[in-house]
Order: C-alpha cells, then structure tokens, then sequence
C-alpha cells in the first residue's frame, strides 16, 4: 500500500470500519482523513467515529468530514462536491476505502476527486463473515445519481444492467421502477461467502426463464473489477438505448461501473437504496483489496 496525503471513508458501526480504517492509516500515515457519516446512522455509528478521532487526533491527523442524508441526495452531493473540492487534491495521493461507503456516494467521490487530478486508490476490507439471516430489506425506491444520469434519448428504449447481489427484492424493484425492454442481470462468480447459494441460485431461480432478461457472468474480485464483461454487455445497447446500471453485488462491482460510466458518459448509474440493514451485518475483517484508479487497457 503506497503512503497516502488523503484518506475518505464513510463510518460505519460494522467492525471492518473501524478495524479497517486503522489497518490502512497506520500503513500510509495520512496527513488528513475526510470522514462523512450518514444522519439516519448517526447514532449509531458515533463509537467508532469517535475511535477514529482519537486515533487521528493522537497522530496529529487533521479530520474533515460532513454529515450526509439518504433522504436528500442534492444536498448530500452538495456536502461531498464541497468537502473533497476544498481538498486541493491534484497530484495527491488519496485513498478511498470504499467498505462501508454507499454506492451513491462511492461514484460521487471517485467522479469528483479523479476530475481533480488525484493519484487515487481504493481499499475494500472483506469481512471475516457475512450475517446468515438477511443483510437488507424492504427496497427503497430507486434514484439515478446526481450528476452522473447520463443524456436520455427521448423515445429509446430503456436498457437495464444490474450487478446481483443478496436481494432478489432489489433487482425485482429496479425492474419495476425503470420499466427496461432489456435486462442485463451480471452474477458475480465463486464460493466466496455462499455466493453460489445466496446470489447466483437465487438470481437464477428468480429471473432466468422472464422474458427480455440475459443473465452473465462478472467477477468483481479479478484484475479489472468485471469490466470486461460488463463492457461486453454495454457495447451491445449503449448507442441506442437509455441504458441504466447498478450495483447491488460485491462493493468492488461499483469500480467497474464507475469505469464503464467514464467511458460511456451517456449512460446512467442509479442506486437502489434498502431501508434497513441488519445491525449484525458483519463481523471481523478478513483481506483487504487495493486498486489504483486508473484506465485499464
């Protein structure tokens, strides 16, 4: 992990933030860290902001950071556009860990700091287990991202790619809100965390025999993040349609959508929100991934 002048997270009460954020801060010596936190969880996630504003404040780490709102996704934009903006971050070494960051606010961060010049990686700290019963549920309603909603073509059809997560709910909800001609559902591959029992089962059972949906295979833990594949089914629809992506799978996946919208600016991202996540989402923390972000070949 190269040093690091930056570091953005977003708090979280889950254990691998706090875990991994002292994990990465004791390697890279960060002169600043910029930490939101989310004001429907703000009670809940105080313990470990406090733990990292002790760590920084006994290293001499200068701390920024804003509080965010998921019912208001302009002015969280706002806070996020504002906060990194005042950064000065050109030809700094930033780290963005994206563990514990919504989607949201993963493409808002990374499209804000990359036009700004930065040398940016990224870090995801896997946990050690998932919890068994559920993660999230009852699906909010869906919202393409401030800023990055791309061009729509008035009488085109409307494209839908979606990399799967745990929750059928949340694909079935995109489905319903976008109204796609086409689906693109993108199943990430592997044993890892019974993704084959708890996604890829499930996702199969569910959409494969439905009408307009072609389903593919992605890895998000590979080189690329799933570009390549993701790409593969873009180049097909991107000229001639509205085309929507999202990412409820493996946090890596939101990477390679990031990517692919860079790419394809006239594409739209949209996030799916849940309204409520389990309080034992995870536990402990296992491997850390680091990326760099910059164009792949």
């Amino acid at each position: 992990m190269a040093p690091n002048d930056i570091i953005i997270t977003v708090a979280s009460w889950e254990e691998r933030f706090w875990l991994g954020f002292k994990r990465i801060a004791e390697q890279s010596t960060p002169s600043t860290v910029v930490m939101y936190y989310y004001k429907e969880y703000a009670s809940v996630t105080k313990a470990h902001r406090d733990c990292v504003a002790a760590f920084c404040n006994n290293r001499g780490i200068k701390v920024l950071g804003a509080e965010l709102c998921f019912q208001d996704p302009v002015a969280s934009w706002r806070a996020l556009y504002d906060s990194v903006s005042s950064l000065e971050a050109c030809g700094k070494n930033v780290m963005v860990d994206i563990t514990t960051m919504p989607r949201e606010a993963i493409w808002t961060v990374l499209d804000i700091i990359q036009d700004q010049g930065a040398i940016v990686q990224y870090a995801y700290h896997k946990p050690a287990a998932y919890n068994q019963e559920w993660l999230s549920r009852d699906p909010g309603r869906p919202r393409l991202i401030f800023k990055l909603a791309g061009v729509a073509r008035l009488g085109a059809p409307a494209v839908l790619l979606v990399l799967t997560g745990y929750d059928p709910d949340r694909v079935r909800q995109l489905m319903v809100f976008f109204e796609p001609k086409v689906t693109l559902l993108g199943i990430q591959t592997g044993e890892q965390f019974e993704n084959q029992t708890l996604n890829a089962d499930r996702h199969l059972r569910e959409f494969k025999n439905e009408p307009g949906i072609t389903c593919f295979d992605v890895d998000a833990y590979c080189d690329d993040r799933g570009l390549s594949a993701i790409e593969t089914q873009v180049k097909a629809y991107v000229q001639d349609t509205n085309l929507i992506m999202s990412s409820l799978g493996p946090k890596l996946s939101a990477i390679a959508l990031h990517y692919s919208h860079r790419l394809h600016p006239e594409s739209s991202l949209a996030y799916a929100p849940s309204n409520e996540f389990n309080p034992e989402y995870s536990a402990g923390i296992g491997e850390t991934v680091v990326g760099v972000l910059t164009p792949w070949p």
